[in-house]
């Protein structure tokens, strides 16, 4: 028996002090790397804070964008004054001018692989069926008006017949009583 407390002593001991801790600890803090961000994230950045900006703000905007593009035509360049051009609300809003520039990531092949070709081409389907939409309101609206001038040529044309009803009454009234 005291040969098995000899030998739980030592292995006791061993445990505590004598062996080398083999266990790794992660660091608490993780290591900075920096992200890379992607041209569809910049984007959705960009289109946030262009959200956020007030009429006359949005109109140096446009000028940084127009300025941006005309350096640098960039695919990223391309998309970013679509977006300004195309902002809902904008006093300078140019749908034909944003389709005309996403018209190439419609039609070059070269531009497949794009990361931001999806964008390009959500927004690009979304103002031509905003035109569609404004053009049918445009011919509604035409033929509200010629129906309206329609009804006011009836309703004249009633109102002569009912005064000239009027008229024949007070005639037929006027009238000496045959006996």
């Amino acid at each position: 028996m005291a040969m098995v407390a000899v030998a739980v002593l030592t292995v006791a001991a061993c445990a505590q002090g004598g062996g080398k801790n083999t266990h790794y600890d992660p660091p608490r803090f993780p290591a900075a790397v920096p992200s890379i961000e992607s041209d569809p994230d910049r984007i959705a950045r960009y289109y946030d804070r262009l959200l956020t900006l007030k009429a006359n703000d949005l109109s140096g905007e446009l000028d940084l964008a127009r300025q941006a593009f005309e350096k640098d035509r960039s695919e990223l360049n391309r998309l970013q004054l679509a977006l300004v051009l195309s902002l809902p609300g904008a006093s300078f809003r140019d749908d034909n001018a944003a389709i005309a520039l996403l018209h190439p990531f419609v039609n070059d092949r070269n531009r497949e692989g794009s990361t931001l070709r999806p964008l390009a081409l959500m927004l690009h389907s979304e103002l031509l069926e905003l035109r569609r939409t404004d053009e049918a309101l445009q011919q509604q609206s035409a033929k509200l008006k010629e129906e309206q001038r329609r009804v006011e040529v009836l309703q004249q044309k009633l109102e002569a017949i009912l005064d000239m009803e009027m008229r024949m009454i007070e005639r037929e009234q006027n009238l000496p009583k045959k006996k």
